[in-house]
């Protein structure tokens, strides 16, 4: 291939992935997005960071990429995200005002595609270039309005854009390492109804307005990771994703206040606002051991340093009363161990599945009606078809069960605490299930294959 072919292919593959993350849902812990790879989906993710035929295991270990050979390989992978989540009120009220007959959220859950797509250059067989456009992070929740629980949350939009370009060396014939940068976009906005705000006085907490947060900004990290091959049939990989710190520049708008307890009426205002957002570091150890010919077992255990997330204190160019001052998170971190296994019917087709159980960085302690998140276990299966030499096609299915979420808005959460209860309280339980179906493409431009794996020893 040309140069300028080359640098064509990756141009598309960063174009590819810059149109089409204009919509994303969060369906691992928190509001990290796991789903970056048709080929994982299907093993819930087991394996990895120990890499495979997929380029997508650069996400996890950008040091997978020396398994790829020479000349140019391309992948695109999407994932399709059917999610739902209903959350039924108990009991909501705002002073003596009942808010139960405003009645359930509906599905705040919104159906979403997640794109990713890949290349990497071997450019010797020692050295490898790639390139990653993905989006790492992402909340998408709309609740239906108004609703009991309008006061806590009718929409949140949280969107990231990640470029990722890295370089592998393989230092010896059985370890490789990786390192790359990031260049992270990220854009939130954070809507609410407003209490005491409408155009009925005295009855403005039934007809209120909405108010909200928004910002967005760019910041950068890197990725860094090892794969090391003890023998033949087995690859160990640790990767690495820096935390990154997004410092957003944004505004609140806050709908005027007319109702009681204010005396007087206090006019709408939209204020500049700055947000440091401190994002999580992953860590993800992966294995891949072969125990035939035809049969593979994978593994992964992920860390997700979402404690970093705590009470983010909300700048404003000039101080304003009755707008938030902090937002609070108070999590902890997030946890993913799964297990699969993959099977070589035949030359051409490949199946696998897999098993994995997450625990939320969110606990009942801090559970908030914007992200009514809890621990969860996916079951997932998948395929890949050699089409050819160069063509590989491959699907994944998971399925998320959602532990029953109790959420308690009251004295104690900091969510109730950041208003001093002005908001109101809110008790009610969420109940969420997730379906995700995902499909990749990978072409092979040319150049030999990978070499056979020489192990240490």
């Amino acid at each position: 291939m040309t140069g300028r072919a080359n640098r064509s292919v990756l141009a598309t593959a960063a174009a590819l992935g810059a149109i089409t993350a204009s919509a994303i849902d969060a369906h691992a812990g928190g509001f990290y997005v796991h789903e970056q790879s048709a080929y994982f989906q299907g093993t819930s993710f087991a394996g990895a960071a120990a890499g495979g035929p997929s380029l997508s295991a650069m996400f996890w270990n950008p040091a997978t990429i020396t398994q790829h050979g020479l000349g140019m390989t391309a992948e695109v992978n999407g994932s399709v995200i059917r999610p739902q989540t209903d959350i039924t009120p108990l009991s909501a009220a705002v002073g003596p005002f009942n808010l139960l007959p405003f009645g359930v959220s509906g599905d705040i859950g919104t159906d979403a595609f997640v794109p990713a797509t890949y290349a990497t250059y071997g450019l010797t067989d020692r050295v490898s270039l790639g390139l990653a456009v993905n989006s790492p992070f992402g909340l998408n929740t709309r609740a239906r309005v108004p609703w009991a629980g309008m006061f806590y949350n009718t929409e949140s939009d949280v969107l990231t854009l990640n470029a990722n370009p890295n370089i592998a060396i393989k230092l010896t014939d059985w370890l490789s390492v990786g390192v790359g940068a990031q260049i992270q976009y990220m854009q939130v906005k954070l809507v609410s109804a407003t209490p005491f705000s409408g155009t009925f006085p005295p009855f403005g907490p039934f007809v209120p307005e909405l108010g909200f947060l928004r910002g967005n900004s760019v910041d950068f990290g890197f990725t860094a990771g090892v794969t090391i091959t003890p023998t033949a049939w087995t690859t160990i990989g640790l990767g690495y994703r820096s935390r990154i710190d997004q410092g957003l520049e944004g505004d609140i708008w806050r709908p005027g206040l007319r109702a009681p307890p204010l005396l007087a009426e206090v006019p709408p205002v939209i204020v500049k606002v700055s947000v440091d957002v401190p994002l999580p570091d992953i860590a993800t150890l992966s294995i891949r051991q072969k125990i035939t010919e035809t049969f593979t077992v994978l593994g992964t255990v992920e860390w997700t340093n979402w404690s970093r997330m705590g009470t983010l204190p909300v700048l404003a160019a000039t101080p304003t009363p009755f707008i938030p001052t902090v937002l609070p998170f108070e999590w902890q971190d997030g946890w993913l161990v799964s297990a699969g296994g993959e099977y070589q019917w035949s030359p051409k087709l490949a199946v696998r599945a897999g098993i994995g159980w997450e625990r939320s960085p969110v606990d009942d302690r801090v559970r908030s009606l914007r992200l009514p998140d809890n621990d969860r276990v996916w079951v997932s299966a998948g395929l890949s078809y050699n089409w050819n030499e160069r063509i590989t096609i491959e699907l994944g299915y998971s399925h998320v069960f959602v532990d029953d979420t109790p959420i308690n808005l009251g004295p104690g959460n900091p969510n109730f605490d950041l208003t001093g209860g002005a908001s109101g309280t809110f008790t009610g339980v969420a109940n969420s299930q997730v379906d995700i179906v995902s499909f990749g493409f990978r072409y092979r431009f040319g150049g030999p294959a990978a070499a056979p794996v020489i192990t240490k020893g």
